[in-house]
């Protein structure tokens, strides 16, 4: 198998949660970042979560939390509908809005996270661009 140099800034990755005993899912499209911020911002939330775990936190760290991941990474949605059951146009309104809905921002940070992992392991669900 080759590896493919990709020009591609996103690639799709499932994303699903409950919100009130609900099930939710719908496809995120996840921007590609530079390595480093990668690991910057895991590092960021496995120490705040440590922090948070023993009743602490750091406040430097204050901004680092699922909201503001989901807000960095997700560019993009398809299968997010409305209360009559048409598509939402993703757009930084209606991402604000979903990332309000408790339990959206910290499913949407896990799916990212997912994704890391599943890239690393060849996983099928692979991000487009990598081959």
């Amino acid at each position: 198998m080759t590896f493919k140099l990709s020009n591609a800034t996103s690639y799709e990755w499932p994303v699903a949660g409950e919100i009130a005993g609900v099930r939710f899912s719908f496809k995120g499209q996840f921007a590609f970042l530079r390595q480093e911020r990668i690991e910057e911002l895991t590092q960021q939330l496995a120490r705040r979560q440590r922090l948070l775990e023993v009743g602490q936190d750091d406040p430097d760290l204050s901004g680092v939390h699922a909201r503001a991941v989901a807000a960095e990474v997700l560019v993009g949605w398809s299968g997010v509908t409305d209360d009559d059951g048409e598509a939402v146009p993703f757009s930084p309104a209606t991402l604000e809005q979903m990332l309000q809905m408790q339990g959206v921002a910290i499913a949407i940070s896990n799916a990212w996270a997912e994704s890391l992992q599943g890239a690393r392991q060849g996983n099928s669900g692979r991000p487009r661009g990598i081959g």
